[in-house]
């Protein structure tokens, strides 16, 4: 049995060890962490395991509800104040922007990736903006913001890395760079990485094992909640910012992904 498959047979058996596994999870953007892992992050941290959230950029480029930003705030301090709440219904343990301490390589100077942007290529699928600049996210080399994750995950004690699978769950390019920076950060520490299966990806479910991360539900709604500038939630949906509406996924499939040497 591979290792990554050792720990998706320990974190689904009944009698989970919470003391033996230290979750870092990396995601692109401020309410991913609640969007597209709420319900699995609060199971995990409700079963005593501890926890940490990679957060890649501050989603400058986001859209916002209409209404939700007063006159004179600023989206990146109101996202991080959002995504701070956010991580407190979590019980998540530790949080780093990428390029920041703790989650910046030795030597290197301070470094904000930025937003990549995107747009809409088909209904639920994003894909690249038109335009980008070098300080984005996607246009950094990803061995260096791999060796700044993997700062982050030494300084964390991590035992296992979770994101995105290829698909980056709707495709935009953040999401599936952070794919590509996991799994560099999984080759360059020797951490086992699952991944989370994306509900647009062409890939059906075989090979994923699904975990039922039910009982994190309602942390996951609470999480939420503290987005409104973003979405909302109703009942076990959530109505995004251009009124598209996604279940609140507790029925989590993941795989190991083999790194190479």
């Amino acid at each position: 049995m591979s290792t990554s498959s050792a720990l998706i047979a320990a974190l689904t058996s009944s009698d989970v060890r919470a003391d033996q596994h230290r979750l870092l999870f990396i995601h692109a953007h401020p309410d991913d962490e609640a969007a597209q892992t709420g319900a699995l992050t609060a199971w995990a941290t409700g079963r005593g395991i501890a926890v940490a959230v990679l957060t890649c950029t501050r989603g400058e480029e986001g859209e916002y509800v209409p209404g939700t930003l007063a006159d004179g705030d600023d989206l990146v301090t109101v996202r991080a104040r959002e995504l701070a709440g956010s991580l407190r219904e979590l019980a998540v343990d530790a949080h780093a922007y990428l390029g920041t301490e703790p989650a910046l390589r030795e030597g290197a100077q301070p470094r904000h990736y930025r937003d990549s942007g995107m747009q809409w290529v088909a209904p639920g699928v994003a894909g690249p903006a038109d335009t980008t600049d070098e300080r984005t996210f996607t246009a950094a080399p990803i061995a260096e913001a791999a060796a700044d994750a993997a700062a982050f995950a030494a300084d964390f004690g991590a035992t296992a890395i979770i994101s995105y699978d290829q698909y980056g769950s709707y495709g935009h390019p953040d999401h599936v760079r952070a794919h590509e920076v996991a799994v560099e950060t999984a080759r360059v520490t020797g951490l086992p990485m699952l991944e989370v299966l994306s509900p647009v990806g062409p890939e059906s479910d075989a090979g994923f094992t699904r975990l039922d991360a039910s009982d994190g539900f309602r942390a996951a709604q609470r999480a939420l909640a503290h987005y409104p500038t973003q979405m909302r939630v109703d009942g076990d949906e959530l109505v995004h910012v251009g009124g598209q509406r996604t279940p609140i996924e507790t029925s989590v499939g993941l795989r190991g992904v083999e790194v190479g040497a």
